[in-house]
């Protein structure tokens, strides 16, 4: 699948968002978080709390007799903002695969110029794992300023 990114945009002064996005990002199932490189970074242009969503689209190959999971999350600066978590995962006594949208919305206080990405892990023994973007589901992340925070 060719990959191709929209660059992340401002709007209106008190949202930033990616997309749309179109790729396909093979996950090693080492339990391992990594950054999907191809959701741009959104840089928080100044502090308070913000409105975060995103959602990630995910694919699971697994032979049978095996499990593979797919956890994605987003990090502030490289640290893992917690509760922004979301998983998808499949066990399977015969040979199948599966693709969800995993999706999560928090409310979270940044400082400006923070850095957000969305990563993810693949875990278990399955042949392969994804997180894509395209005409059947998308991948994206947003940001909506809620209020200055103090």
């Amino acid at each position: 699948m060719a990959t191709s990114t929209t660059q992340a945009s401002l709007q209106g002064g008190s949202w930033v968002q990616t997309g749309p996005l179109t790729f396909n990002h093979a996950l090693a199932a080492s339990g391992t978080f990594q950054q999907i490189s191809e959701v741009p970074a959104l840089t928080i242009p100044y502090a308070g709390v913000w409105w975060v969503s995103y959602n990630a689209y995910t694919g699971m190959n697994v032979r049978a007799g095996g499990a593979l999971g797919v956890r994605t999350a987003l990090f502030n600066n490289g640290v893992q903002i917690p509760g922004s978590e979301a998983m998808s995962n499949l066990a399977t006594a015969a040979d199948l695969g599966i693709q969800t949208t995993a999706a999560h919305t928090l409310l979270h206080t940044f400082a400006a110029k923070d850095v957000v990405t969305l990563q993810a892990t693949a875990y278990g023994n399955g042949e392969a794992a994804f997180i894509a973007s395209d005409d059947n589901a998308r991948t994206s992340v947003m940001a909506h300023w809620v209020s200055p925070g103090f």
